[in-house]
């Protein structure tokens, strides 16, 4: 079971990656503009954090009857930055190309944000050159 679960993903980041280049190539094509590039990942990844960052101090400020704009702003500002691609998508594009393609544009890259945040954790953690504390008592 476990290796049809594998092969069932492996068939699954295959069919993505074939969408993803038919979707860059027939953008690039008849608009010149890729959807999925680094620098659109890298503001809807940022976005997709301040978000949830946002909602983590909301929700911890609503608990403690403290100020919740600090979490609104964060919000805010997440919510700025995919309202921002969404509307260079669709000016680079039109409507329609614009609205599915940012449809799936999110949902890859919000896939891709979480796998960036722990590859960013584990490489932070690799680098520092952090050991392994032994207590011995």
């Amino acid at each position: 079971m476990l290796v049809l679960k594998i092969i069932g993903i492996l068939v699954a980041l295959f069919i993505t990656h074939l969408i993803i280049d038919y979707l860059n190539k027939y953008t690039d094509k008849k608009y010149n503009y890729e959807f999925i590039d680094w620098n659109s990942y890298f503001i809807v990844a940022i976005s997709y954090v301040f978000i949830f960052l946002g909602e983590k101090a909301y929700a911890h400020a609503v608990e403690s009857s403290g100020d919740i704009l600090n979490g609104q702003l964060l919000i805010g500002i997440g919510l700025i930055g995919l309202i921002t691609m969404l509307y260079l998508n669709i000016k680079n594009t039109n409507l329609l190309v614009g609205i599915l393609g940012t449809i799936f544009q999110f949902a890859i890259y919000g896939v891709l944000a979480v796998v960036g945040l722990i590859a960013i954790l584990l490489a932070g953690a690799f680098f520092s050159q952090t050991k392994p504390v032994y207590n011995l008592n």
